[in-house]
């Protein structure tokens, strides 16, 4: 790796594979930190290979979505191609899959949205990707997804060119059926490969679990689309149907868009039973990841309650009866006060519902021990708070402790979306988000220390913008 790269002075290696290496450079036409891809020697040797890269390479920087990482140029020098990409800090959800295993399905159907919006967007300007696969997938702040490499994709107009010598434009294990033969193929072929991911997300294994190229080709051709809820992870069996549209061997049979396919997945994540439910909520296992990537930041000052926090304590029966709200304290302030807001639009406060005056305070339960000098919080079963916005209600957010979970709620279909922050006394944040707006609560499984406490706050975001914010929860027991 040398030091400079014509006007770029490199300054470490980000990642290498068989297309090339990805470098840390410094742009000193522009003054900027950029990821630098190189592509291998042997394949500016090839002239067919050289010009539908520069092709395509121009078609993707025309790209202006927000899940494409934007390609600031590309070309030619030493003899070598490469491509000048916005560098964004993050990891790749392959390399993320093969640390944490299988991912919550909350999380998988977010990821999947983002990636297919990319793709969608690409496939307006006639632009396919050819190689979606996890590692092709960056996680930001945030949890934020971004699909990178489309340097070698290809225009709908040349897809039945899929090879330059001896090289392969896709990665096998992700190929849909008509790639490994003569007839031509388009943007569906990016949907079959979503459909994978989707499905390598689920249960953390590649489909069909072989590994030699024969068994690949042979399978995908071949062997019907593999069952996520078969793998013994819990994975709701409406996941299934989802899988096997997405990898149909006939593009015809699959979803038409990459937006159907994860629409599709947001349906059989919203088939569980909704946060409230009359029964039992069906146990699914407890993810191993964390609920969503969290960026590291300070917490502004809160002014306010936007809402009333509604706090539940458990009563014969099994069910949920209201109990006073307690004492405002220096976490929670006085209901009258003026929601929290980021400085790009001014929020009023929404009403208050008062519990009634003769609500008498209901004790904890015989089992939290009396209280002591620590002054620990009486155990409550849920707390949610509600975050409004311009004098409007616009979602709300709960932390169920019965069930280890937080959640949210969008009450608005107006591109506006609810993000359920929580954070332990010992450090442990998560949060769970609401995009849709299309039915009841979105849930987010926790992995508490049932000896800790923690609080909740719900904000409103408008893309990366923050709207509105709740304040802080006061700081509850996580179990009993």
């Amino acid at each position: 790796m040398q030091s400079q790269f014509g006007p770029y002075r490199v300054e470490g290696l980000i990642a290498r594979g068989g297309m090339g290496e990805i470098l840390r450079a410094y742009d000193t036409r522009h003054d900027r930190i950029v990821a630098l891809k190189l592509l291998a020697p042997h394949l500016a040797a090839d002239q067919e290979f050289r010009e539908r890269f520069k092709r395509e390479a121009h078609a993707a920087g025309r790209l202006n979505e927000p899940h494409v990482i934007p390609i600031h140029g590309y070309g030619e020098i030493d003899g070598r191609l490469y491509l000048d990409m916005r560098l964004v800090e993050g990891e790749d959800l392959g390399a993320r899959l093969n640390t944490h295993g299988p991912m919550h399905p909350h999380d998988v159907v977010h990821v999947v949205e983002q990636v297919a919006q990319a793709l969608d967007a690409a496939h307006a300007a006639r632009v396919v990707h050819r190689d979606v696969k996890p590692s092709n997938v960056l996680l930001g702040a945030g949890g934020f997804a971004y699909l990178v490499d489309f340097g070698i994709a290809a225009s709908i107009q040349d897809a039945t060119s899929r090879t330059s010598g001896s090289v392969t434009m896709g990665t096998l294990a992700y190929m849909a059926p008509e790639r490994f033969g003569d007839a031509p193929s388009d943007h569906r072929a990016d949907v079959y490969s979503l459909a994978c991911v989707l499905y390598q997300c689920l249960t953390g294994a590649k489909p069909y679990g072989v590994t030699s190229t024969e068994a690949l080709i042979y399978a995908h051709l071949n062997r019907e689309p593999p069952k996520p809820s078969e793998t013994g992870l819990g994975v709701p069996p409406d996941f299934d149907r989802v899988v096997a549209t997405g990898m149909a061997k006939n593009p015809a049979g699959r979803y038409a868009t990459a937006g159907e396919l994860a629409a599709a997945a947001r349906r059989a994540l919203r088939a569980t039973a909704p946060l409230g439910a009359a029964g039992a909520v069906p146990e699914r296992r407890r993810s191993r990841w964390p609920i969503v990537l969290t960026a590291v930041g300070a917490v502004a000052a809160v002014a306010g309650i936007t809402a009333a926090v509604v706090t539940l304590q458990p009563a014969t029966g099994g069910q949920a009866t209201p109990v006073p709200r307690p004492t405002p304290t220096a976490v929670e302030t006085p209901a009258t006060s003026a929601p929290v807001t980021s400085s790009a639009a001014p929020t009023s406060a929404a009403p208050v519902t008062e519990e009634p005056p003769s609500a008498a305070p209901v004790p904890p339960p015989p089992s939290v021990p009396p209280t002591t000098t620590t002054s620990r919080p009486p155990y409550q079963a849920k707390v949610c708070k509600t975050v409004s916005y311009k004098g409007e209600e616009r979602g709300t957010g709960c932390f169920d402790a019965d069930g280890d979970l937080i959640a949210a709620k969008d009450t608005n279909k107006d591109g506006f979306w609810i993000k359920t922050r929580s954070e332990t006394d010992y450090h442990h944040t998560a949060e769970c988000r609401d995009t849709s707006s299309e039915g009841d609560y979105v849930k987010c499984t926790l992995q508490l220390k049932p000896e800790g406490t923690l609080r909740i706050a719900v904000e409103l975001w408008d893309g990366q913008k923050k709207l509105s914010s709740t304040s802080w929860s006061g700081y509850t027991p996580i179990g009993k």
